[in-house]
């Protein structure tokens, strides 16, 4: 059986991987920054988030547009002949697949423009403010506002916490990679807190599978009305 998710990982951490190799931040990796580097990179920064924000805003009217006049054509369709029924129904369905592949670029879009707004400011943010300093077990137990990401883990799930691998802290922590510590800006939004074991499974699950899911529902309505129209011509 075909793991996606395994797919898409491995597919996404080889782009990033080439494009760390080719980027500019890559070269500047190490080295001291002056003001005008750190006002271009902020600035970089504030154009990937604005882009990524534009790209969000077009998706949700789209979406937005698309389902209202679905929502139209299933309460008014009906009223036609057979077959004017099964051309809308049809045009339909084939808009909703190209509505999937609109998202799914938008999706990629957003997606993309964090990753790039995420690099500089890491950048700059240990420019400015340079690399948290290690602390010790002792001083992390004593200070509660001051806790590293196995801390909050155990706080979290204290139970499972010895066998949490790195990957699985990440999860649970709205850092960015090679950043050992909360970033000013929250780029990746913690999951809602569950008050049960299903919705801490619900909430695990992605946005963009969450409106891909929601497109399949809304294709699976519109075949199955084609469908039915067609069935009713044909008898």
């Amino acid at each position: 059986m075909l793991n996606f998710k395994e797919n898409y990982n491995a597919a996404k951490k080889e782009r990033d991987a080439r494009t760390d190799a080719n980027s500019l931040w890559q070269r500047l990796e190490g080295t001291k920054l002056n003001d005008a580097q750190v006002s271009f990179l902020t600035n970089c920064m504030t154009e990937n988030l604005n882009h990524a924000r534009h790209a969000e805003n077009e998706r949700l009217t789209f979406n937005s547009i698309f389902l209202a006049l679905v929502a139209g054509a299933l309460a008014f369709a009906d009223a036609f002949t057979a077959q004017i029924s099964f051309f809308i129904y049809l045009a339909l369905t084939l808009a909703g697949f190209l509505s999937m592949l609109l998202t799914a670029r938008w999706n990629n879009t957003f997606s993309r423009h964090i990753y790039y707004a995420q690099c500089c400011y890491k950048m700059v943010h240990k420019e400015l403010f340079g690399d948290r300093p290690d602390k010790g077990e002792d001083e992390d137990k004593d200070n509660d506002n001051d806790i590293d990401k196995s801390q909050w883990v155990k706080s979290e799930k204290p139970e499972k916490a010895e066998n949490e691998k790195a990957e699985d802290v990440e999860k649970h922590w709205e850092s960015i990679e090679n950043l050992n510590e909360v970033p000013m800006y929250c780029f990746k939004i913690h999951s809602p807190i569950a008050y049960t074991s299903l919705g801490k499974a619900m909430y695990k699950v992605r946005t963009r599978v969450l409106y891909n899911s929601f497109y399949w529902l809304i294709q699976i309505l519109l075949i199955s009305c084609t469908a039915l129209k067609l069935w009713e011509m044909l008898a």
